[in-house]
């Protein structure tokens, strides 16, 4: 482990550790806040107290893992042989949890497609992302539900949270590290899907972070300074989700090139991503409805750049079932 990991590891242990009995300690002082500026906000739902609760039932769930973590790597002859099914169903009822403790808090329910349309060997999960919340969707699906195994890529700044660092580090997920080198970061992708274990999923979020209005202004500039008409012609035509980003999802390809790919998409977080948009949406009051599409790799095209391709078709088509829905919702 290198010096800026033990760093972090020290800094982020240390605070999970304290935060907890401090975040429980004062419990009786956020709670009166939060209940206060609902009211005097007019949320009588109190979607602020809700989300302070969920806040404390988070840190208790970190502190599961890291000593979860901590007694599995003892019992693994410190490190050496680790149990790794263990470790798969940890984080299966980690992420299950999380969410039932989402639907008693928040409203978080879900409505599913069917779980036996999935393939049943190693394939590519390609989610749509809207808020932190779908992010825990693959896990609670393939591992808690299917009892697989499955590997992210996530974003580096995870790291910080204990649990999924010890967990993720273990059950081979990649941790992005956003603006580093990209040769690198496709190599760590591909080498990570080219080890995955037998029969599991690889998920990526190709967007790269939460699809908002202000996320889609920022990323359509973006590509206008760049000057590829072809791609800034597939952006504009998405009313509700961001332009995928090819590069991971064609080393998740390189590097399982049988396997099969699958995309999920949903609907019934918008406007989730950031606190003001919780604040006003919380409880939810209708079920997110989940749904997913088989794509066979002999069905894929072999040529990267008509892969990207294909993947901006298949883009277009989530964003059309996507505000299909919600055209639907609000009729």
């Amino acid at each position: 482990m290198t010096n800026n990991h033990f760093g972090r590891r020290i800094l982020s242990f240390t605070a999970s550790v304290i935060g907890l009995p401090l975040w429980t300690v004062l419990t009786p002082v956020w709670a009166v806040i939060s209940i206060v500026a609902d009211l005097f906000g007019g949320l009588r739902k109190l979607p602020t107290l809700r989300l302070c609760l969920f806040f404390l039932v988070f840190l208790v769930h970190d502190w599961i893992g890291m000593i979860t973590a901590t007694w599995l790597w003892l019992t693994g002859s410190f490190g050496r042989r680790l149990n790794l099914d263990k470790h798969r169903r940890v984080q299966g009822w980690w992420g299950n949890s999380l969410l039932e403790w989402g639907g008693r808090l928040l409203g978080v329910r879900f409505e599913l497609d069917d779980l036996s349309k999935l393939p049943s060997r190693t394939f590519i999960l390609l989610s749509r992302h809207a808020s932190m919340i779908d992010a825990v969707i693959p896990v609670t699906l393939v591992t808690k539900r299917m009892g697989r195994y499955i590997h992210y890529v996530l974003k580096r700044e995870l790291r910080w949270v204990p649990s999924m660092d010890l967990f993720g580090g273990r059950l081979l997920n990649h941790f992005v590290a956003r603006g580093a080198d990209t040769d690198a970061e496709e190599a760590a992708i591909e080498h990570m899907a080219d080890s995955a274990i037998a029969d599991s999923a690889l998920v990526i979020f190709p967007e790269g972070t939460y699809a908002t209005p202000a996320t889609r202004k920022k990323v359509l500039a973006s590509l206008r300074k760049k000057g590829d008409d072809d791609i800034i012609k597939r952006a504009e035509s998405l009313d509700t989700l961001l332009p995928p980003k090819p590069a991971g999802t064609l080393a998740m390809l390189r590097g399982q090139p049988d396997a099969d790919v699958v995309i999920i998409g949903h609907v019934g977080l918008e406007g989730v991503a950031e606190l003001k948009g919780l604040r006003s949406r919380l409880p939810l009051k209708r079920p997110v409805l989940v749904k997913w599409w088989v794509h066979k790799r002999s069905e894929l095209p072999t040529n990267e750049d008509d892969l990207i391709g294909w993947l901006g078709d298949r883009w277009i088509e989530l964003d059309q079932w996507v505000t299909g829905e919600l055209n639907k919702q609000a009729a």
